[in-house]
């Protein structure tokens, strides 16, 4: 439906007579505005549908949500009864008709003032699970001199792309069906998905290493900038810190491996790929789940940390790769028994994931680099949902999970994307394995940074999974932390040390960089190493994605 009103409000500012140009941007930002309601992601309507479960314990605001669904609910019914009313004569019936109209008037008025209560109230949970849109110049309030802001939208037979500085804006259309914007983003994310068993010590190999190195489809990737960003260079040119709102099969692809101008060599060849004008070396580069999250990041109070060396927090290499018995040899519960009160009760479905052998590895890594202390790393049987839940998470300023990152139907009846850990015998509330969205959301954390290692954010064919994911992001962000660092595919074992720790150094080192920054100039520094061909290749340098806020803190 709101797409359907999208499309017609661009229609008609398409196909009018030239306008005036003050005109043309009250429709730009009708449009702007339109665009992200359409946007509204599976990832949203899960969030939104387990707001009971995430508001459980918040004073006011359990009794405001029931309130919220009791008037709702009656709207349905009033609704169905008016469907039944509307084909039966006579004044009787008519009378009924006008009663009803007049109640589901006073209920949506009702909800409505709700609303405004809750954002009033509750804005840090209005924005989690129904963001309201933001128009182009309260964008620009929030941007920062150095910074821009791109959010797309795909459609049937195009992609719209709108662009926004602290002084400029504007928007494009180009002829890019979202079919074939699909297939540009499943061709370079076959050749982006790093196997699995790379994470097993396959880098090490140097047979492996010395093999020819895979080719990267730059044309494609120059084809996707020059239909979305190129026309929008005036407005994002100058910008050190560009924040991406994609949507779609875009979902899928990091920003930092779109090629800004038309690439000269062989794809395969590792020199013409080090000089390839990717866009992260033009931009420090952040991903926003919705425009509105910059509302939610910029607009909160953080809290005055003490003068102390940074703390460190980190969980994952879970025990996975075996089978739990069932007693009695039980088969496994249909999908649809599979969850019962939001606890997933069939845990051998967790153990049966395979396992990550080098995350113990890297979390000590990064452990090491934060200067914490061997207790600070939870693995193996240690690396429980319960010591998650359990732990005191507002002491860390950089909280690291190394684990599968599962989107929404990732096992048989998850309908939130989660992160797995260590099963337990017996499944209960506080452990099912599964840290899903909602639970994440009642974490509590003042984390500057927290850390999603060996997530894959979208399918081995480029289907759009990033999106659902970002819901668990906003998860994170609501519970208080101010950006996530979470990867598109398993990451390369080297990469993961380089990227990671090289981040943690810039963000904390004498000269502090700003998140998206530190991201940048460590995976510049992977991509400059012409000690190994592989290097060169986006699919070692180009994994993580900061999700959240990637400028500094104010």
């Amino acid at each position: 439906m709101i797409r359907d009103i999208f499309l017609a409000i661009v229609l008609w500012s398409v196909l009018t007579p030239p306008l005036s140009a003050q005109t043309r941007a009250e429709i730009r930002d009708r449009v702007f505005v339109t665009a992200q309601r359409a946007q509204a992601s599976a990832a949203g309507q899960a969030l939104a549908q387990a707001a009971g479960r995430i508001a459980a314990g918040t004073a006011g605001l359990e009794a405001l949500l029931r309130e919220q669904q009791d008037i709702s609910k009656a709207i349905s019914d009033q609704r169905t009864a008016l469907a039944k009313l509307a084909a039966q004569p006579g004044a009787e019936a008519e009378l009924s008709v006008s009663r009803l109209q007049s109640q589901i008037a006073r209920g949506r008025d009702k909800l409505a003032a709700l609303d405004v209560e809750l954002m009033a109230d509750f804005p840090e949970f209005r924005e989690l699970t129904n963001p309201a849109p933001l128009s182009i110049a309260e964008v620009q309030a929030l941007l920062r001199a150095d910074e821009a802001l791109v959010m797309t939208m795909t459609v049937d037979s195009y992609l719209y792309t709108w662009a926004v500085s602290p002084t400029a804006s504007a928007w494009t259309r180009a002829e890019l069906a979202r079919a074939d914007l699909r297939a540009l983003v499943q061709g370079l994310r076959t050749q982006l998905r790093v196997a699995q068993d790379n994470r097993a010590g396959v880098s090490l190999n140097k047979a492996a290493r010395a093999s020819r190195l895979p080719g990267f489809d730059r044309a494609a990737a120059h084809r996707i900038y020059q239909h979305s960003l190129a026309p929008l260079e005036p407005v994002i040119g100058g910008a050190r810190h560009l924040m991406v709102v994609f949507d779609g099969p875009l979902t899928a692809l990091p920003p930092a491996v779109l090629v800004a101008r038309p690439p000269e060599g062989a794809d395969t060849a590792p020199q013409a790929l080090r000089e390839t004008d990717w866009l992260l070396k033009r931009h420090a580069l952040t991903s926003l789940p919705n425009v509105s999250a910059l509302r939610a990041l910029r607009q909160v109070a953080l809290p005055r940390r003490a003068a102390k060396a940074p703390s460190f927090l980190g969980f994952g290499d879970p025990l996975l790769g075996y089978r739990l018995a069932a007693e009695d040899g039980a088969p496994a519960p249909e999908a649809a028994q599979v969850v019962t009160r939001g606890v997933y009760e069939d845990v051998r479905r967790v153990a049966d994931l395979a396992p990550l052998p080098n995350t113990a590895r890297e979390l000590r890594r990064l452990a090491a680099t934060m200067g914490a202390p061997e207790d600070s790393v939870f693995l193996a049987r240690a690396a429980t949902e319960t010591a998650v839940k359990s732990h005191d998470l507002n002491r860390a300023d950089v909280v690291a999970f190394a684990t599968h990152g599962l989107l929404a139907d990732g096992l048989p009846g998850l309908a939130e994307p989660a992160l797995v850990f260590t099963p337990p015998e017996t499944p209960t509330a506080l452990d099912d394995a599964l840290l899903t969205a909602s639970e994440a959301a009642q974490l509590k954390l003042s984390a500057d940074l927290v850390i999603l290692s060996a997530c894959d954010t979208a399918g081995p064919d480029g289907s759009p999974g990033a999106e659902g994911l970002s819901g668990l992001a906003r998860a994170f962000i609501y519970a208080g932390a101010r950006a996530i660092l979470v990867s598109h595919w398993p990451v390369d074992d080297y990469a993961a040390s380089v990227l990671t720790t090289g981040m943690l150094e810039r963000m904390y080192g004498s000269d502090a960089r700003s998140r998206a920054e530190a991201l940048q100039l460590s995976a510049l520094e992977i991509l400059a190493d012409t000690r190994e061909d592989r290097f060169a290749h986006p699919r070692i340098w180009a994994p993580f994605v900061v999700v959240g806020e990637g400028g500094r803190d104010r």
